[in-house]
């Protein structure tokens, strides 16, 4: 039993003995500062070491001067001979030697009546403008002459001729004009009512009319078309005055 408690004391006493080594060592480890390595001496240190200074741009450095120039910020923030607007250019007065010399006038301004003598520029009713008066513009030159008859001057007018009505037929394939002409009063129809222009188709060969005429358009009156239509087909043998084709016929008052 006493073996037992004298082996166990041993090993506790070397267990601290260790760790007492332990925590020494490694406490010395941590607080020593660490030794700095030798440095060469180089023969740098030993001699004298360069300024810096600052070059100023000034015309005895073109090529600086225009870097500085060229890099130079100052135009985008502040105004500067470069960038802000000059002043308006003024024009100084000035003399002539034409200065001093006046027209010199005999004559008062009112007293000279260049346009006296000579004939008025613009005349109405052959009177000058100031002594014309407002009957005399119905005179004047390039006047209606509508103007002159308001019982002013006696006016003829001439009749025009009695009729019964007026034709016209234009050839289809081309479009020309082939006829022309006033039909005499027998050919005025029976009915007062009025009426507008009509048109018809005739188609004609050498015997004359193929087929009947045709109404393409009416007069709004179907009496007059009926007798037109009679009337150019028997009376009148339009088909007979036209050369073989086809024709556009237009009746009018």
């Amino acid at each position: 039993m006493g073996k037992v408690a004298i082996e166990d004391r041993r090993r506790w006493g070397v267990a601290v003995v260790v760790a007492v080594v332990v925590m020494t060592g490694f406490t010395l480890l941590v607080n020593l500062p660490l030794a700095d390595p030798p440095v060469a001496s180089s023969p740098i240190e030993s001699s004298t070491r360069p300024t810096v200074k600052i070059a100023r741009p000034d015309e005895t450095d073109a090529l600086l001067k225009e870097e500085a120039e060229l890099r130079d910020l100052r135009p985008m923030f502040l105004p500067t001979d470069r960038n802000a607007a000059l002043p308006d250019p003024k024009l100084e007065p000035g003399r002539t030697v034409l200065d001093g010399e006046g027209l010199k006038r005999g004559l008062a301004d009112s007293d000279v009546q260049l346009g006296a003598e000579l004939p008025p520029v613009a005349t109405v009713g052959g009177k000058p403008v100031a002594q014309a008066a407002p009957v005399d513009a119905l005179e004047a030159e390039g006047a209606a002459g509508g103007l002159l008859g308001f019982g002013r001057r006696a006016r003829t007018s001439e009749p025009l001729p009695a009729r019964g009505a007026f034709v016209e037929v234009t050839a289809m394939i081309n479009g020309r004009n082939v006829r022309a002409e006033s039909l005499p009063s027998e050919a005025s129809p029976a009915s007062d009512r009025p009426w507008s222009p009509l048109e018809l188709i005739a188609v004609v060969d050498r015997a004359g009319l193929t087929s009947p005429l045709v109404v393409t358009e009416g007069s709004r009156v179907e009496e007059i078309d009926l007798h037109f239509k009679n009337y150019l087909t028997n009376s009148y043998r339009i088909g007979e005055r036209l050369s073989p084709g086809i024709y556009r016929i237009v009746v009018a008052p």
